[in-house]
């Protein structure tokens, strides 16, 4: 092996040489193809510009589209597609995630730093009608956790921050081993009690603890489609096609997305200015592996082809589509840019920030594999003492913060 593969193989974190490396590996396909590996790996070329600049518009039309098209595709495999189309089903559950999640943490976010049309009062409206559309945190209370407390230096990553409440509450304890903590997680996903607390926090929200505006919004919609549904009698099909996908789906990535986000447990070091602390707990969440090697002989080209065929259609690519869409993978980005309006762009804008020298701000780290991102996390949080646990445990229902 050459010296780069070996800093490839050996070393998925915090190297911008091997980081660079992995996603220079791409230019072994076509040119044309470029593109295409940007937005399923989620990290740029040295230099590249985007093929097609989306717009805040068409970007929210587009989502909007897909979500129609996942609920769509699949209300008519259940209930008029061939039995063979079944098997089309779980894609139309992977769009349908992909759609909402996005329009809860990738547009209704940027609405929340009025980063859609640049003025509140539209911002916060329309974050309410995407909110409310796939059943999330109404815009205020968003406003709340997330600006005044999640991007806050004196609250971020801290006990105070409603995501790190969250995973508390779901037994994600400080001093827990890294194979514990993976346990609790392999639970979590498949917990009845999970997905129950997740789902009333969410009704909650949009039903009781929302302004009185949201409230007959969300009743007036809930309403509505139980309402034709039942008049349908398409219960079956609005289960396959709606719930399952927006409830027990919808709640597993959000999870996943909490768990590799930010270093949430990571002691805090007074020493380090804003800039730096917000660095500190971020970074860049890639998807892919590096090409295999070249020149290996037939047998081992096409097992090692195989395997990195394998892992970027049943790892990688559910993990940027389901778990870090839009610009969820270069999260990092938007904590050192929030006012930007380079969102709907943001792999490229993150790359031209690098290229630039990410001026005043330190060196960018890149994490390549959901999977790597969570374990980091889980290491961090299994190297701290379990203090402050007690003091989150008694303080009510399940945080469900986006």
């Amino acid at each position: 092996m050459t010296q780069i593969d070996e800093r490839i193989s050996t070393s998925k974190v915090d190297q911008p040489d091997a980081s660079t490396a992995i996603r220079a590996s791409f230019q072994r396909f076509p040119r044309w193809t470029q593109h295409l590996w940007t937005w399923i790996t989620g990290k740029a070329l040295p230099g590249q510009k985007p093929l097609v600049k989306l717009n805040v518009v068409t970007y929210v039309i587009l989502d909007l589209v897909g979500l129609a098209v996942g609920i769509g595709s699949a209300w008519w495999i259940v209930s008029s597609g061939p039995t063979i189309a079944l098997l089309l089903l779980p894609l139309c559950w992977v769009v349908t995630v992909s759609a909402a999640r996005i329009c809860s943490t990738v547009i209704a976010h940027h609405c929340m730093h009025t980063r859609f049309t640049g003025k509140i009062k539209y911002d916060r409206e329309i974050a309410q009608v995407l909110s409310t559309l796939v059943c999330t945190e109404d815009a205020d209370q968003y406003y709340e956790d997330h600006i005044n407390l999640h991007h806050r230096k004196e609250t971020f990553a801290t006990i105070a921050d409603p995501t790190i409440q969250h995973l508390l509450k779901l037994g994600f304890r400080p001093g827990m081993t890294v194979p514990a903590l993976w346990r609790r997680l392999a639970f979590t996903v498949v917990s009845p009690m999970f997905h129950a607390e997740f789902l009333a926090t969410r009704l909650a929200q949009n039903l009781w603890r929302s302004a009185t505006y949201r409230r007959i919004m969300s009743l007036a919609y809930l309403g509505a489609v139980i309402g034709l549904v039942t008049w349908q009698g398409a219960w079956l099909p609005f289960a396959l096609a709606v719930l399952v996908p927006m409830i027990p789906l919808y709640q597993i990535v959000a999870l996943l997305e909490f768990l590799s986000e930010h270093a949430w447990f990571k002691a805090k070091d007074d020493t380090l200015g804003g800039r730096a602390f917000h660095v500190s707990h971020s970074w860049g969440r890639f998807n892919g592996d590096a090409l295999p090697e070249q020149g290996i002989g037939v047998v081992r080209s096409v097992g090692a082809w195989s395997r990195w065929t394998l892992r970027l259609a049943f790892y990688h690519l559910p993990s940027r589509i389901l778990v870090v869409p839009g610009d969820l993978a270069a999260h990092d980005f938007h904590h050192r840019k929030p006012s930007t309006f380079e969102w709907v762009r943001a792999s490229y804008a993150r790359q031209a920030d690098i290229d630039a020298g990410h001026p005043k701000w330190p060196a960018y780290t890149d994490v390549w594999g959901l999977g790597v991102a969570i374990d980091r996390v889980f290491t961090i949080l299994s190297e701290e003492e379990e203090s402050s646990w007690e003091l989150v445990r008694a303080e009510g229902p399940l945080v469900a913060a986006e």
